[in-house]
């Protein structure tokens, strides 16, 4: 362990100074010595002669100190020097071992660097995701407050009622702070144009919950939510950087936010946004706590604990602080509301309402890119198996011509870390390019995509694993030490590689087949569940359809009848396109904002005394349900001339008509939102199921209310906030875009257009899909890596093997043996090989499939179909990776072999 020792002490000596200091103090007592020894020479007593060497000598303590600095700097420039002289010598050796055997330096870099760029993306998604903590002060302390209402639905959750807000910010003292917010798209107009913006309408406590802090200006005031204060707003970062090229002019600049006017007071400081969505403009929400309660959680809440406050104390508080609503607010709860719809309050660490179900997504695809990296690393594994086979003669010569074991060891470390620190340089270009591909096929509702990058974090992860895989392979020269004379021996003579070396080479490619084995069946799995998916009716037709979003300012547009004139002319104009079949509008489009819930009454229900259902609705146009293709199993919808004499008509989803009346026919019933008791709306048409919530949710209940107000009956207020929806004939709706914009200048160019996109769009972006479709690309990526991996692992192995038994098939063939016989041998091989690896692959499948199970949408984690056709790939590729060893072993003169041997 010589080596070892040198290459330590040459480490430590950059560390340590306790061996100079006693060599500084050791020459210092050296001068002393001789100039007391002279004193006696002359005569003096040793004590005298001491006492006169140490005044004659000056300050002992000055002198060490110099003496210190002196050769302290040097002997520490001279270890330097040592250390990088020895490191450079090795590298330099490493590089020309490496030169001599390109074809396995490139081989084993290429195929680890896959690997690591793989992992080390997807570990960076991971980080920022999952394991970074939230961009906020103290986020441990943040919890989100909402309302679980099973009694509406299984998955129903409401956020905070005004009366709620007031009365839990009030009571509520586990709370430091407790702010309330509600997110829309508005239009802000200024002197260059109209641009639309991602508003936050806050609570001016939401600046002490979330502790902001301004890059510019100041923040709301505290009493800049009260009614009747003034208009302010307050940038966000990157639309001030964006929108402004971070001009600080804007303060005091006067903008109109949905056609109000209003102050820019500050810009926010970088990376703040609310919890769920990225902010454009921050501005006060002017709660009136006066305002007689409401039964309406239209806010989202998000408060702060106080310090030593734990989520259960606020829960068990906020539960008790619930249960008071009814007598509290007896207008708007009552305690048959709150027992039949189970109605609390929930606190939950605001990182987990944000993280949601994505991380076990995130982890499972994690798990499987890492599997990934095993089988690179078993391939990786399997090449130095073979170079220190090949090497094993060299090394011998070396060992006998004296070079100690540990400095082969060393110089085969020295190897490898440098081939893998390689590999992990190239790994992390990769995975810059593997970041940007996930971000730009993330599914939307994928949380704090902003946040992910190949940050520290990320480089840290691949250096660790670099130099893990390094020193692991480079411990494998170890195994063939004390081997030297052997080697020489059996170089001369052996006819057949040693089986023990096989052996370990064919496990590593078993557990390669295994590994494969688990990830094709996943990405199979996700496959079927996608196609499933895909192939669900959602009730309307995607295709050759254009849609988009805008909203009319209400300063501009401030009664129902002008906002009803603008859409109809709108729609008028976007129907005499050239191509355009149909045109339609509604204040939310399926799977896309298909939310919301309003309390409706039917006529001869059992209201008042049961609970009323609370569903979305919605307000259409007329040609909204033939523009989306959603077809109307009973009755129509209604037409212009049926809003321009105010007629009662709504038109009800199949699956709520079964609900409220079923075995009856819905035409002609009752039903209203406002209130209950007559008149009511008539339902005048029945949709076919419509999957509007979700392709893998149940048929969607929804009321479609009319666009404009009908004659005596109540509506909610105008719909100033539309989706539209363009009917072509065209299979590029796209192309219509620029005179979908044209039109809108025309009519009133301070209205931006949003979200202009094709109907197919918006459900391949669709929560469900996207998040199908963004696993199922990982998962095939995963899968097709580990397959390519596992056929090449496996040539390698069978090749390597027919080589070292080419003496032992030529004498097959001598005593007889056919050469279909001998390459049915090596197939034979290849496919014991494949088999093994695929009952352990089966295996593993089956231990994970409660994981899998979770991901998957009406298929079965044990779906014999898939297993079968991943078992059938397998066995198949296994066949053909073992054709061109096969050919060669067939090829074996026995001629030649003999007398070779």
């Amino acid at each position: 362990m010589a080596w070892m020792v040198d290459r330590y002490r040459a480490l430590r000596s950059l560390l340590r100074r306790e061996h100079l200091e006693d060599d500084v103090a050791e020459e210092l007592e050296f001068h002393l010595a001789m100039r007391t020894e002279e004193y006696v020479a002359r005569g003096m007593t040793p004590e005298a002669a001491r006492e006169e060497a140490l005044r004659r000598f000056g300050s002992v303590d000055a002198y060490r100190r110099q003496t210190h600095m002196i050769d302290e700097g040097l002997a520490r420039e001279q270890r330097r020097m040592e250390l990088w002289d020895m490191v450079r010598r090795e590298t330099r050796q490493a590089l020309r071992s490496l030169a001599r055997s390109p074809a396995f330096a490139v081989m084993a870099v290429l195929t680890l660097a896959l690997g690591l760029g793989a992992t080390t993306a997807l570990y960076s998604v991971v980080d920022a995701v999952v394991l970074r903590p939230l961009p906020y002060a103290a986020p441990e302390q943040l919890v989100w407050l909402d309302s679980p209402v099973p009694g509406v639905g299984p998955e129903a959750r409401w956020g905070l009622s005004e009366a709620g807000y007031f009365h839990f910010a009030r009571e509520a003292h586990g709370l430091s702070a407790l702010g309330v917010f509600s997110f829309e798209s508005g239009s802000l107009a200024t002197d260059e144009g109209a641009a639309r913006v991602d508003t936050a309408w806050v609570s001016a406590s939401m600046m002490d919950v979330l502790r902001a802090r301004p890059a510019l200006g100041r923040l709301l005031p505290t009493d800049g939510d009260l009614p009747g204060a003034p208009r302010i707003a307050v940038l966000g970062y990157d639309f001030w950087v964006r929108q402004y090229g971070a001009d600080p002019r804007v303060l005091g600049m006067k903008v109109r936010l949905d056609g109000v006017p209003t102050e820019v007071v500050g810009v926010m400081a970088p990376g703040l946004h609310l919890p769920d969505d990225t902010v454009d403009l921050w501005a006060p929400l002017m709660l009136d706590p006066s305002r007689p309660p409401e039964n309406s959680h239209w806010l989202q809440a998000v408060g702060r604990l106080r310090d030593g406050v734990t989520v259960a104390q606020a829960q068990a508080e906020l539960t008790a602080l619930t249960a008071r609503l009814p007598a509290l607010f007896p207008g708007a709860y009552s305690e048959d509301f709150m027992r039949e719809r189970g109605f609390s309050t929930a606190v939950t660490p605001l990182a987990r309402h944000v993280v949601g179900d994505v991380d076990r997504v995130l982890w499972f695809l994690l798990g499987s890119v890492a599997l990934v990296l095993l089988i690179a690393c078993a391939n990786v594994a399997n090449l130095f198996l073979v170079r220190a086979e090949a090497r094993r003669r060299e090394l011998a010569v070396r060992s006998a011509l004296g070079a100690a074991r540990g400095d082969l060891a060393w110089h085969a470390l020295t190897e490898s870390l440098l081939l893998c620190l390689l590999a992990g340089g190239l790994g992390l270009s990769l995975a810059w390019g593997a970041l940007r591909l996930m971000l730009a096929l993330a599914p939307p509702g994928l949380p704090r995509l902003e946040e992910v990058g190949l940050g520290v974090p990320g480089v840290a992860f691949a250096a660790v694993l670099s130099v893990a895989a390094g020193l692991v392979f480079g411990l494998f020269p170890l195994t063939q030490a004390g081997r030297g004379l052997a080697a020489l021996r059996e170089s001369g003579r052996g006819l057949t590689s040693s089986r023990r070396r096989n052996l370990v080479r064919g496990g590593i490619v078993v557990g390669q087949v295994g590994l494969a084995v688990v990830l094709l069946a996943a990405a199979g799995l996700m496959l079927r569940s996608y196609w499933t998916l895909y192939n669900v009716d959602p009730g309307f037709q995607p295709g050759q359809a254009l849609t988009f979003d805008l909203v009319l300012p209400e300063t501009r547009y401030p009664s129902s009848d002008e906002v009803n004139r603008f859409h109809r002319e709108l729609l008028a104009r976007l129907e005499a396109l050239p191509g355009v079949s149909s045109v339609g509008a509604a204040s939310r489009l399926p799977l896309r904002n298909f939310s919301g819930c309003a309390v409706l009454f039917t006529e001869g229900g059992a209201q008042p005394s049961a609970e009323p259902p609370c569903l979305p609705v919605m307000r259409t146009a007329p040609g909204y349900f033939e523009s989306l293709g959603i077809p109307l199993r009973q009755g129509r919808e209604l037409t212009w001339e049926d809003l321009d004499r105010k007629a009662d008509g709504v038109v009800v989803t199949n699956a709520l008509a079964e609900r409220l009346w079923p075995g009856e026919a819905a035409l002609g019933k009752g039903i209203r939102g406002n209130g209950h008791g007559p008149p009511y709306y008539r339902v005048i048409g029945v949709t076919g199921e419509l999957r509007a919530h979700g392709l893998d949710k149940p048929p969607s209940e929804a009321v479609f209310f009319p666009l404009a107000q009908a004659e005596g009956l109540p509506l909610w207020g105008p719909a100033r906030s539309l989706s539209v929806v363009v009917r072509t004939a065209t299979t590029r709706p796209e192309s219509l875009a620029p005179a979908v914009r044209d039109i809108m200048k025309e009519l009133d160019p301070s209205v931006p257009l949003a979200n202009v996109e094709t109907l197919e769009r918006v459900v391949a972006k669709s929560p469900s899909v996207a998040r199908a479709s963004f696993t199922l690309f990982l998962l095939g990526i995963a899968g097709g890596m580990a397959l390519l991996l596992s056929v090449v692992g496996l040539y390698g192995v069978i090749s390597f093997i027919v080589g070292q038994r080419r003496g032992e098939l030529g004498i097959r063939m001598a005593l007889g043996a056919r050469a279909a016989q001998v390459a049915g041998l090596v197939v034979f091989q290849a496919l014991r090989f494949a088999a093994l690896g695929i009952v352990l692959g089966l295996a593993g499948t089956l231990a994970m499939s409660q994981v899998l199970g979770a991901l998957l949408f009406e298929v079965s984690p044990t779906d014999p179909v898939v297993l079968a056709a991943v078992c059938a790939l397998l066995v198949a590729l296994a066949v053909l990776a073992s054709y061109g060893p096969a050919r060669r072993a067939a090829r074996v003169d026995p001629a030649e072999v003999l007398r070779s041997e």
